[in-house]
């Protein structure tokens, strides 16, 4: 819906107005924060300058969606809940992680280590809220349908004992069973690549399928900061983080190779 306006060149207040609803309640829908109502749908559809068959295929939508299962979890932060909208409506995510290993191929102890040691970590109750979020969100990766799971990140992730020995002989095991399943690009960016575009940081790319026959539904960059996420919309700035990914995958190792350093890294370091 949000691009739909968008390609209509109607602001978000307009387009409230005409629906007889707030700003504020308009964002809160195009952010997947609470689900659409069928006649605000019908509404802005015909507003927008839909097809009949495109505002069907919305209404259609809008009449089966209920609040995705990450609502129930009121120990994530509201900002969080917008990315896991997104990311389950994407067809594939390329997302570089610098430190850690990325979240949709973490094991539970790992994940639970690195959300345990956040210094506004909260209760233990709230990390086991975040650990369950996490592994509901890879699911994604195995249902019938899979994720399409592109992903370099640094060796570095591979050396650090998060969790202890343990655990991270259980990550590093994890990470070669993920490298087999057909959806899943996985590469270690090797500490003899050097220099690299981004040193010091992460981000996500997201590509969602094209739902409407008029509307393109265009890719998302996303800079997770501290206290929430920078989401990035426009085409020359996609792009840059596009060309970002591409860039960080030719330094990186195979997929091959790098599940050769896992297996080494893990026989060496993790293993009795």
């Amino acid at each position: 819906m949000k691009r739909a306006r968008l390609r209509a060149g109607i602001k978000s207040g307009t387009a409230a107005q005409h629906a007889d609803i707030s700003p504020g309640t308009l964002t809160k829908y195009e952010k997947a924060e609470n689900p659409w109502p069928v006649p605000v749908v019908y509404v802005l559809s015909e507003f927008y300058g839909l097809s009949t068959e495109d505002r069907d295929k919305l209404v259609a939508l809008a009449r089966q969606k209920e609040l995705g299962w990450w609502h129930r979890h009121q120990e994530i932060p509201e900002w969080f809940e917008s990315y896991v909208g997104l990311e389950a409506e994407a067809h594939t995510v390329s997302n570089y992680e610098d430190g850690v290993i990325p979240g949709l191929l973490q094991t539970e102890d790992y994940a639970r280590a690195i959300l345990a040691a956040d210094i506004d970590a909260g209760s233990d109750e709230q990390v086991e809220g975040h650990v369950t979020v996490r592994m509901q969100r890879q699911k994604r990766i195995t249902e019938e349908t899979p994720l399409r799971f592109h992903t370099v990140f640094n060796e570095s992730a591979l050396y650090r004992a998060v969790g202890g020995a343990e655990v991270m002989r259980e990550q590093l095991g994890h990470l070669l069973e993920c490298a087999e399943l057909p959806n899943v690009d996985l590469r270690v960016l090797p500490f003899e690549a050097g220099a690299h575009p981004v040193t010091g940081s992460s981000f996500v790319l997201m590509q969602f399928p094209d739902l409407l026959d008029n509307v393109s539904f265009e890719d998302i960059a996303l800079i997770e900061y501290r206290t929430g996420a920078l989401y990035l919309e426009k085409d020359q700035e996609v792009d840059l983080f596009a060309r970002i990914f591409q860039r960080l995958q030719s330094q990186a190792l195979s997929q091959e190779e790098s599940v050769k350093r896992i297996q080494r890294i893990r026989r060496e370091r993790f293993e009795g």
